[in-house]
């Protein structure tokens, strides 16, 4: 009997134990800051949601509890309002206190009970330093270009900085988040060759990032790392390229179910209308070789039917390819067909009859036409859709205006471009 409540009470300690460092218990206190509520904002890749909210326990502290521990990631305080104030790291230490001085000052946070958390914000405020003064050394580079080599060396000290603050505990989400916000190292004997530095980011530019963290799906810093790598590298490249390093991109997360889908979406979303009209075939690509594939999140059947026939349309209407042949009522209220027009670039312009937009452009059309005799140009007013549906199916038409530009063979040469860029094209054509 001794020996059965002996076990009682040591299961009873242990659960005690347990349940008492599994609840989150954060107090904050910043001075000057006032509110009857505050909230604790927990990010989803780059979206947001609520998570808890709390009134002040005092004018000074506020205090957020849960009976479980928080998932690990970054969340933000927000005010009544639900304004953000500041942003904080949760890891695996959730029993803390924070007492902020002045929130636009880093160095003022003082934390209690994480080392992680107060690791944290030191990394940010000496981050934040000396980005401040890279920048202002770029800025006077055109007058200084010794500042180039000035920044080089920064940079070596700050990813030093970076490296040093990462935890002896290589799992924590302290780590993930110092990898995702430092920047690549560059061999010293690729520095002064922009190209060649350029590319060496571009295949190196994930390596050593934890991609496969899945805690990185609670902060932004997935979808700040994918911005930067494809507006500010990838995007100079070919379409052809780009699905190569695209698809070493998702081989490296293979394995990551949750992660890979969330690059999927954000690839799906990005090339969508891409800024580059020639990079639609990328977005092809990626139906082809993952949507009409892959068991992705999201991805119901009737939404993968609609994905897989937009990339079928587009691969008809990419530049290069021949326009599908229409036929169209002219001014005249006669039938006539794409084929009949022949000897002539043509332009096809989708346009609505209450569009301001689209009667300026018209005037700009008229005006390139009357120079331009071998040039013909088809009007279609969309703004019955039901007319034309066909038709503005075939072209994929999201908006009015809409312009396509063919070569005297009906090839498309260009499309989505302002009237006014017309003769360009025609000067390289012809």
């Amino acid at each position: 009997m001794k020996i059965i409540k002996l076990t009682f009470i040591c299961l009873f300690l242990l659960t005690f134990h347990y349940n008492l460092f599994s609840q989150a218990q954060i107090d904050i206190n910043i001075k000057g800051l006032n509110d009857s509520v505050f909230y604790l904002i927990k990010y989803k890749s780059d979206k947001t949601h609520a998570i808890i909210d709390t009134s002040s326990i005092s004018q000074k502290k506020k205090s957020f509890t849960n009976n479980t521990l928080y998932e690990e990631g970054i969340y933000v305080l927000a005010d009544s309002k639900q304004q953000p104030v500041f942003e904080i790291l949760i890891g695996i230490d959730q029993t803390f206190s924070i007492h902020i001085d002045e929130l636009m000052d880093n160095k003022t946070y003082k934390v209690k009970g994480s080392k992680e958390t107060s690791a944290y914000f030191k990394v940010i405020a000496m981050t934040t330093h000396y980005n401040l003064y890279i920048d202002a050394l770029r800025s006077e580079i055109n007058k200084n270009p010794n500042n180039k080599n000035k920044i080089d060396s920064i940079s070596d000290i700050l990813l030093d900085y970076q490296e040093n603050m990462l935890s002896k505990d290589e799992n924590s989400f302290l780590n993930t988040y110092i990898k995702c916000i430092e920047k690549i190292y560059i061999p010293d004997s690729l520095r002064d060759k922009k190209s060649r530095k350029d590319a060496y980011i571009v295949d190196h530019y994930f390596d050593e990032i934890p991609l496969c963290d899945s805690r990185i799906l609670n902060s932004r810093l997935l979808k700040h790392k994918l911005d930067d790598y494809f507006n500010n590298y990838i995007f100079y490249l070919d379409s052809e390229n780009i699905c190569k390093h695209i698809n070493a991109l998702i081989n490296k997360v293979n394995d990551c179910k949750e992660v890979r889908d969330y690059i999927l979406w954000y690839l799906y979303s990005h090339y969508f209308t891409p800024e580059n009209i020639k990079h639609e075939s990328v977005f092809i690509y990626i139906v082809d070789n993952y949507f009409s594939r892959l068991d992705i999140e999201n991805l119901s059947d009737n939404l993968r039917k609609d994905i897989i026939e937009r990339a079928d349309v587009l691969r008809n209407i990419i530049i290069g390819a021949n326009a599908p042949i229409i036929s169209y009522s002219d001014e005249n209220d006669s039938i006539i067909s794409l084929n009949d027009i022949v000897d002539k670039n043509i332009v096809i312009f989708f346009f609505k009859a209450d569009c301001q937009k689209c009667i300026k452009e018209k005037r700009i059309l008229n005006l390139i036409k009357s120079r331009h005799k071998d040039l013909e140009v088809i009007t279609i007013d969309i703004t019955d859709e039901t007319i034309y549906s066909d038709i503005i199916h075939q072209y994929d038409i999201m908006t009015s205006p809409t312009l396509f530009l063919l070569d005297k063979n009906k090839k498309i040469i260009a499309k989505n471009i302002k009237a006014e860029d017309i003769e360009f094209y025609l000067i390289r054509v012809n």
